[in-house]
């Protein structure tokens, strides 16, 4: 009696993990990525430092396949996409540069237009690369994801122009797939390239100079 109990959990078992596996097969539905996610490390300064008025561009995707963020390639075959529930990846990107600035104690805010608007500096950005990828194994899935981003820092005062590119990759190997583990990656990497961007950089008067 007993060997018949445990052959029959052991079809139960069975049962599940093939019906779980069934449920590893893409049928191309999207699975939401936020960008940058309100890069939320630290808190939003309550007062801003004396300084430029920086007004951020939207950026410019240059990305080689901007149709997608990412793709979730499933165990058994398909494929999932990983992509903004709103909005564009252009003005996300600025809109996470301008929090990031504000959370540094610096004055910015997103621009429509390339117009002055009374802003010190005009920060335009231009994204080479920015993506998210997922491959599901037997018993894992490892992800990659890479960033990109170039700036042009104009400084009104006297036209002078600064260049700076940062760029960096990441990689994760989880037991059991979650959209947080791509959110995760993606956020890192914003906060990071931002981070760098932040740190070649110091303040002169109303421009931003390259240290």
């Amino acid at each position: 009696m007993e060997a018949t109990v445990n052959y029959t959990w052991r079809q139960a078992l069975m049962a599940v993990g093939l019906i779980a596996l069934t449920g590893c097969a893409g049928k191309g539905e999207r699975i939401d990525i936020l960008i940058p996610d309100g890069t939320t490390a630290g808190n939003l300064s309550t007062s801003a430092a004396p300084g430029p008025r920086i007004a951020v561009l939207p950026f410019d995707d240059q990305r080689a396949t901007p149709a997608h963020l990412g793709i979730r390639s499933h165990l058994w075959g398909g494929v999932s996409y990983f992509d903004l529930p709103s909005g564009t990846v252009a003005k996300s990107t600025a809109q996470g540069l301008v929090d990031y600035l504000n959370r540094q104690g610096l004055k910015a805010s997103l621009a429509r237009t390339a117009a002055n608007d009374g802003a010190d500096v005009t920060i335009a950005g231009t994204i080479e690369s920015l993506s998210v990828d997922a491959k599901s194994g037997f018993m894992h899935t490892d992800l990659t994801a890479t960033n990109a981003l170039r700036f042009t820092i104009s400084n009104h005062s006297d036209d002078s122009t600064v260049h700076e590119r940062v760029s960096g990759t990441g990689s994760d190997r989880v037991f059991w797939f979650d959209a947080e583990d791509a959110q995760h990656l993606t956020t890192e990497l914003f906060e990071s390239n931002f981070r760098k961007f932040n740190e070649d950089l110091r303040i002169e008067g109303r421009s931003i100079r390259l240290k």
